[in-house]
């Protein structure tokens, strides 16, 4: 796997982990839902079912209308007014985009319809949704019917009532389903509520991993098809490839990017939903934020790939070791320097992904330099081994320098003392010949000091320098 690839998988990671947050944060609501469902369980536990069943029915519709919500990415979301420490009042249930309260919702769940009917009708819940069982409503419907065609006088509020009769907690596209007598009065049973609490978080969890997972997947393809069509580009640009191959290669990218940027986000929800089972929303809505998850995944993922390229024969162990050391390396200074630049840049994503990018370049350079690795990067082998051939050669050339050397100062030694020789008798003679005057002796001399250097003199003795000067030929030096 190229370096080109693993910085886009760990950039598009934090990108995607930025632009899904919604949905950790509406899962952790729903996971708080869930919490609270098996508290109700334990608090309720000593009342009659039959009685208990009422706060559990609008936990249930709750937590339903939620999921459907994080199901749909809709910025809704309900909350009971009992979860909110607000038992006294007239609204169990409130429906809100995160900014204001869109509608006020009374639920009553007796143990048959007409008795939720009356229920229902009180007049302190003036123009609230009326929120029954789902197996109820039709029942219910009728006899709000007949109550009204007999002109009771109650007739008003059960108008009212009708009017604003739901079987289920909706809101736009918006639905819990509903919720059946049945189901809240089975829910009273801790096991029970423990278990549809359970299943709603694990519903939730992989809800976010898809949907997280899908967008990061697009990006990613984006990205990743953004990069091959400008390297493609310049390849049939300059006669390399053909249109065709281009178009595939391009496709392919893409295709690949996009499980590339599915699999490093889904994973890294999973991650984080796992803190969550293990430590608490608490602690894993930080973890989260920090984008440990990011790192985590985007380095359990691309390190997979290296192991498949390994074990259908793409790459030997060595490269193997290698390609997971970076991609360690590199994704722990991408999750640190991350922190960092969104400390230093307080601009929402952007300071992450600054950060992000130049802690994958010195990651980079750190494994490559062999500072800090699982084994030696290949940049480092590769000098090791050629260092190990220089040596190899300096210590088979060494003796025979060594060698050369000698025999070259025993020439020089046997040179030198011969032309020694040479010069000093030479000079002996020319010492004697000017005692003595005896000029083709000290010719002599002459001669023999120029044959040392490759000179020749141009008088071989007095007789020949005396008919020289006697000439008027010119003397030249």
């Amino acid at each position: 796997m190229d370096n080109t690839a693993k910085s886009a998988a760990i950039l598009n990671g934090r990108l995607a982990e930025e632009t899904t947050r919604r949905f950790t944060e509406r899962t952790f609501r729903i996971f708080n839902d869930a919490d609270h469902l098996s508290h109700l369980a334990s608090k309720w536990k000593n009342v009659a079912a039959d009685k208990a069943q009422g706060h559990m029915f609008e936990q249930l519709e709750t937590i339903k209308f939620n999921y459907d919500a994080l199901r749909k990415d809709s910025e809704l979301f309900a909350k009971t007014t009992a979860s909110m420490v607000l038992g006294t009042d007239p609204v169990d249930i409130i429906i809100s985009d995160g900014k204001k309260t869109l509608r006020e919702v009374q639920a009553k769940s007796c143990n048959h319809a007409a008795a939720s009917t009356f229920a229902l009708s009180d007049k302190k819940y003036a123009e609230m949704m009326r929120l029954s069982p789902s197996d109820q409503h039709a029942e219910i419907e009728k006899l709000l019917k007949q109550r009204i065609a007999a002109g009771t006088l109650k007739a008003g509020d059960y108008e009212q009532t009708l009017r604003n009769l739901k079987k289920d907690l909706q809101y736009d596209n918006v639905s819990s389903g509903g919720t059946t007598y049945q189901q809240a009065t089975e829910a009273t049973n801790q096991s029970v509520a423990d278990r549809v609490a359970d299943e709603f978080r694990v519903k939730s969890a992989l809800t976010d991993m898809h949907e997280s997972g899908k967008r990061a997947g697009n990006m990613g393809a984006a990205v990743a098809g953004g990069i091959s069509a400008i390297s493609e580009g310049f390849a049939l640009f300059k006669g390399e490839k053909e249109l065709g191959e281009v178009t595939v290669n391009i496709v392919l990218a893409s295709a690949k990017g996009y499980a590339t940027g599915y699999a490093v986000t889904a994973l890294s929800k999973g991650v984080t939903h796992t803190a969550s089972y293990y430590l608490g929303t608490g602690v894993a809505s930080t973890l989260a934020r920090s984008n440990a998850p990011v790192a985590i995944a985007s380095g359990v993922v691309n390190a997979s790939k290296s192991m498949i390229a390994f074990m259908q024969g793409e790459i030997d162990a060595e490269q193997l070791s290698d390609e997971i050391s970076h991609t360690a390396i590199t994704s722990t200074a991408s999750f640190y320097y991350g922190a960092v630049g969104q400390a230093i840049i307080p601009i929402p994503v952007v300071g992450a992904l600054v950060g992000a990018g130049v802690g994958y370049f010195i990651g980079n350079m750190i494994h490559q330099s062999g500072l800090l690795a699982l084994g030696d990067s290949a940049v480092v082998k590769a000098a090791k081994a050629h260092r190990k051939q220089v040596e190899a050669m300096c210590l088979a050339a060494i003796p025979e320098i060594q060698r050369h050397r000698h025999e070259m100062e025993q020439m020089l030694s046997q040179h030198f003392a011969e032309r020694k020789a040479h010069f000093t008798d030479a000079f002996s003679a020319m010492d004697a010949a000017l005692y003595e005057w005896e000029p083709d002796n000290f010719m002599t001399g002459l001669t023999v000091i120029n044959d040392q250097f490759g000179g020749v003199l141009p008088f071989k003795n007095f007789s020949e320098f005396d008919a020289f000067m006697k000439s008027d030929e010119a003397l030249e030096f």
